[in-house]
């Protein structure tokens, strides 16, 4: 009787992927989507609090991906890294227009006391164990951090405030800002590795 033999294939790697980009394969684009729109889509729906626009900021985070990928150098850093920047810009972006077109509207925005979910899934998809640990592990650690230095660590990344713009708003020095803002950071980096969910 004969036996076919299944052989086990390493995934392919970022670089490959991307190169399959270049040449302009969606089914590339559609590996590298399986592979990171979970956390994408956890920093997304964090920024912006709303499902349907975090779907759409997901795709055109891909969308980008898809029609800027030389832009992207691996020498420089990680794709989900590159990927985690596209997606907050596109985010910040979208919460600031959708800011302003709303300044002079009243608004119901019940959202905004509900309590922050430690993972959200992804569009259509099933969440990955990893995927789930890591989301929660940042969300642990950022618990963790004194209130002074949490308070600047999310108005920073998920508001996208400048050092000077958080001065004001917390009616502080800018260079305390920085201090508190280096002094968080440097926390959840390490929370992070003890954890073993760092990016």
């Amino acid at each position: 009787m004969l036996v076919s033999a299944q052989k086990d294939y390493p995934e392919p790697s970022d670089v490959d992927l991307l190169e399959r980009v270049a040449q302009r394969e969606p089914e590339a684009l559609l590996l590298l989507y399986r592979r990171y729109s979970v956390r994408i889509f956890s920093l997304i729906i964090r920024i912006l609090r709303d499902r349907p626009a975090a779907e759409e900021i997901l795709q055109d985070t891909f969308q980008r991906l898809w029609e800027s990928y030389p832009l992207y150098d691996h020498s420089r850093g990680a794709l989900l890294s590159w990927l985690f920047t596209v997606a907050r810009n596109l985010a910040l972006d979208y919460k600031r227009k959708s800011a302003r077109r709303s300044a002079y509207v009243y608004q119901d925005d019940r959202n905004a006391t509900e309590p922050i979910e430690p993972y959200v899934r992804a569009p259509g998809g099933n969440a990955a164990s990893s995927d789930s640990d890591l989301a929660l592990a940042v969300v642990q650690a950022m618990d963790r951090l004194p209130p002074e230095q949490r308070s600047v660590v999310e108005m920073a990344y998920f508001e996208g405030l400048s050092h000077s713009e958080l001065a004001r708003k917390l009616d502080t020095s800018v260079g305390t800002v920085k201090s508190r803002l280096r002094l968080g950071l440097a926390k959840m980096r390490t929370a992070l590795r003890n954890s073993r969910c760092g990016l």
